[in-house]
């Protein structure tokens, strides 16, 4: 429970910017269509995200079987630590769980939590490949993609409410989603490649291949030709854009190194 200390001048800060919200979205009422500036919007504090962000953890780990096998995890956050402590900025303190599904298939929720699947760990070919993946959904926490998505999905008031009182139910039910990438459709175009980006400039700064990714999609690719709805591969652009997007990065890109500006 919030301290009374805080709770107050919380509540008003909440108050105020729903007042923005209110202000941004009247104008599109009745709209379906929301302008770049709404669309990529995020009102939930840092705080409020590391708090969703445990509270959807829990359900998680209460719906999906975590592999508690030391090996496989000390692998993944071996690799995931490697690549977050080239970020200039550290808003979270990352974490890395090992699920146990045969999807090739890897999601972040909000507050820097990641997941991979076992799916994904059979499916690499080597730690380059398994590193490019979750430099990519570490890219999409650095940028706060999850609570952006989720804002878009769910609205801003459904979420503050969550985080006014805890509910289950509706906890489950997004961690469900983000999991199987129903929520993460919406991240756009954009969102995808600031996300690869990122995840190849991190590849560049940590030492590790920066094809990883390129041949990680060129795979799934070949083993799913119709692009059938795997998570991973389920968001925008189509996967044959972002290889054609990474193959350009492996051309022209020199040495990248991740900066404040970059990201």
């Amino acid at each position: 429970m919030m301290p009374k200390s805080l709770y107050t001048p919380y509540r008003r800060n909440v108050i105020s910017r729903l007042a923005i919200v209110w202000i941004l979205f009247l104008p599109l009422s009745g709209c379906a269509y929301l302008g770049p500036l709404v669309s990529d919007i995020n009102l939930i504090s840092i705080q409020e995200e590391q708090t969703l962000g445990e509270q959807i953890s829990a359900q998680i780990a209460s719906e999906m079987p975590l592999v508690d096998d030391a090996k496989l995890s000390s692998r993944v956050s071996y690799l995931g630590e490697r690549l977050v402590n080239q970020l200039p900025r550290k808003d979270f303190d990352y974490q890395f769980h090992v699920v146990n599904d045969p999807t090739p298939n890897a999601f972040t929720i909000p507050g820097g939590i990641i997941y991979a699947q076992t799916g994904l760990l059979d499916f690499v070919d080597d730690d380059d490949e398994l590193a490019a993946v979750l430099a990519h959904e570490i890219a999409h926490a650095y940028e706060r993609h999850p609570t952006k998505s989720l804002t878009r999905s769910y609205g801003f008031n459904y979420l503050v409410g969550l985080l006014f009182k805890e509910e289950p139910g509706k906890l489950k039910k997004m961690g469900l989603e983000l999991a199987a990438g129903t929520v993460l459709n919406a991240y756009g175009r954009d969102d995808e490649r600031e996300a690869d980006r990122i995840a190849f400039s991190l590849l560049k700064s940590s030492g590790f291949r920066t094809d990883g990714l390129l041949r990680f999609f060129k795979k799934m690719q070949q083993n799913n030709p119709a692009e059938a709805p795997i998570p991973f591969l389920s968001t925008h652009p189509a996967t044959s854009e972002r290889i054609a997007y990474l193959e350009e990065l492996e051309k022209t890109q020199g040495r990248v190194l991740v900066s404040e500006t970059a990201l």
